[in-house]
């Protein structure tokens, strides 16, 4: 069968509601059209469903089921997708918490000339944050009826200067943000947290070798918000960002790429300080055997705040392993640490929260998946009331075809 290149947008689409080890095949149809349909199912007991503390905390079983589809079209130098995904949730514990998230996905790649690159693609998805994990935390998530509910819609456009080998490749990128909440506008004002966010961006690649190249990237960021409040005219501004750094690839064992500089947050409002902090992105893989590797990853990024503070700065660190026993069985573990600082906000706020799991997957076909997951969460917070410890042990299918 011939094996069809997906742009990447609709490929993250069509996996986003969980990580696929599946490799689809497609349905081959006409004049290079590719038909690639998947599905996941999984069942999932959750110790801690609103992320309480111990005292209040609340046990529920959620059941998912994750239907998707892509077509994607092969003409050459054209690569052409539309996807649709889907997920149905319902929870055991209260039928309120039920939901039906989906998105639509719609991207194109054209190699304009063999220097010349071109990639398009646009998002619109309808998405929730459950009850304690959205703009209300701690007791308050149990005053609430209803999950968060939003609408997204994503922009982005990216032209590509340069070839394999070229002294310089430089993406020129251009990206469209917006977030629109759809409930809950009196009971947790989301409807002050609609925003968006418009990001223009340069990333260069100066070639220094076969296995390394010097990177630089640079990105503005223009954040307006929707409503017109002492809430969000403390939100609203500009994010900068500035890193330089390498990519490399050494021995065909180890290979990532590591970026450091500054990241500056800047307030339209003059009752705000501007903020400026380091900021980096490092990743490294290395595969001892290649059916083992190791994944280390750690990020600095400057997210806007869906409950309290100006924006949060959040310092994220991973650390997985995977190896496949045989082409049947593989074994993943992993490890994490996200720290949130809550810019501005009046008590000082901190959260640190340590993640960590372990995946078994048994693959009887390259299209078919049955994995079993226990993962452990533990946050940390100088606020009262938002500690909590959360177990998740989840089992479940993906089939692609």
């Amino acid at each position: 069968m011939k094996s069809v290149k997906i742009p990447l947008s609709v490929a993250v689409m069509v996996a986003s509601f969980g990580a696929q080890a599946v490799e689809p095949q497609g349905i081959l149809l006409d004049s290079g059209i590719t038909l690639l349909p998947s599905v996941a199912i999984s069942v999932q007991d959750n110790d801690n469903v609103y992320l309480q503390p111990e005292e209040t905390q609340q046990s529920s079983t959620v059941t998912r089921l994750s239907p998707a589809v892509a077509v994607a079209a092969d003409l050459g130098q054209t690569q052409l997708a539309l996807g649709f995904a889907a997920e149905k949730g319902t929870y055991s514990s209260d039928e309120d918490d039920n939901y039906t998230d989906t998105r639509i996905n719609v991207g194109a790649d054209f190699e304009m000339t063999s220097r010349h690159a071109l990639a398009l693609s646009a998002q619109v998805n309808s998405l929730h944050d459950a009850r304690g994990a959205g703009t209300t935390e701690g007791s308050a998530a149990l005053e609430i009826k209803d999950p968060d509910e939003y609408d997204e819609d994503i922009w982005d456009a990216a032209f590509t200067y340069g070839s394999a080998n070229a002294l310089f490749n430089m993406t020129f990128g251009l990206n469209r943000y917006e977030k629109e909440y759809q409930n809950n506008l009196n009971v947790a004002a989301t409807d002050n947290r609609d925003h968006v966010k418009t990001t223009l961006s340069v990333d260069t690649a100066i070639y220094v070798s076969d296995r390394s190249n010097f990177l630089i990237d640079l990105s503005t960021a223009n954040i307006d918000y929707n409503e017109d409040n002492i809430i969000t005219e403390g939100r609203e501004g500009s994010l900068t960002k500035a890193l330089v750094g390498m990519s490399y690839d050494l021995t065909g064992k180890l290979s990532g790429s590591a970026k450091v500089g500054a990241a500056q947050r800047n307030f339209d409002s003059d009752d705000v300080d501007s903020d400026k902090t380091l900021s980096w992105e490092v990743m490294g893989v290395w595969t001892p055997r290649t059916y083992s590797a190791i994944t280390v990853f750690t990020s600095q990024a400057s997210n806007e705040a869906s409950s309290v503070g100006n924006y949060i700065d959040t310092k994220y660190s991973m650390v997985s392993w995977k190896h496949e026993f045989s082409e049947f069985f593989s074994l993943t573990t992993d490890v994490s640490l996200a720290s949130d600082t809550y810019y501005n906000e009046v008590n000082n706020r901190e959260d640190d929260t340590l993640s960590y799991s372990i995946t078994g997957t048994y693959s009887p076909a390259k299209t078919l998946d049955v994995y079993g997951r226990i993962r452990q969460a533990e946050r940390d917070s100088s606020e009262a009331g938002l500690d909590y410890d959360q177990q998740v042990v989840t089992l479940g299918l993906k089939l692609a075809i």
